[in-house]
């Protein structure tokens, strides 16, 4: 009987431990979907600025989820690379300005609304390919954290339609590519 009781006492310490570290220890990670939709266009407020916006679910690896402090992009296309620091969050009738978002391990489903500081000089969207990275602050870490990065390629079209400060919609194809419409405001 004894030499069944030790391994047994060993084993239910080690998934004791196991699960404190699961559930108490354990930071995980901040992860996020692959967005269905990414906008380039236009915010009007306080003046015309230039916007980048997605659609993506956000979720945490741990137990206990994460905390987003903020959220930005950087945008690069060729040798320019803008941040669009100004971050807003929710579904298109109630945008709450991004100060603070927990994340647990279900994840929360919004639109992110990424808009360039009105104390940017004018940004003027070319036509080309354009990667843009999705960085996130969260609480206790000193780092950022890049969620992902999304490549698309901007027409000439496309880009003729930005310049007339109308938006450019682009939706993930099946292949993972996106295509891009021009929307008028």
């Amino acid at each position: 009987m004894e030499s069944i009781s030790i391994p047994v006492s060993i084993l239910s310490l080690a998934i004791s431990l196991g699960t404190f570290w699961l559930a108490f220890i354990d930071r995980g990670r901040l992860k996020m979907t692959k967005p269905t939709i990414v906008f380039f266009g236009f915010d009007a407020v306080p003046k015309v600025t230039p916007k980048v916006f997605l659609r993506t679910l956000l979720y945490s690896t741990a137990t206990r989820g994460q905390v987003v402090e903020g959220m930005y992009v950087k945008l690069r296309h060729a040798d320019d690379e803008r941040i669009f620091s100004f971050w807003g969050y929710g579904e298109t009738e109630k945008l709450s300005p991004g100060s603070g978002l927990y994340v647990s391990r279900a994840g929360i489903a919004a639109n992110h609304h990424f808009v360039l500081s009105v104390h940017e000089p004018t940004y003027q969207f070319k036509p080309g390919p354009y990667e843009i990275d999705v960085l996130a602050n969260i609480v206790g870490r000193q780092e950022p954290r890049k969620l992902t990065t999304i490549e698309l390629i901007l027409s000439e079209e496309l880009a003729a339609a930005l310049g007339r400060q109308e938006g450019v919609l682009f939706e993930r194809k099946i292949s993972g590519e996106y295509e891009g419409h021009a929307r008028e405001r």
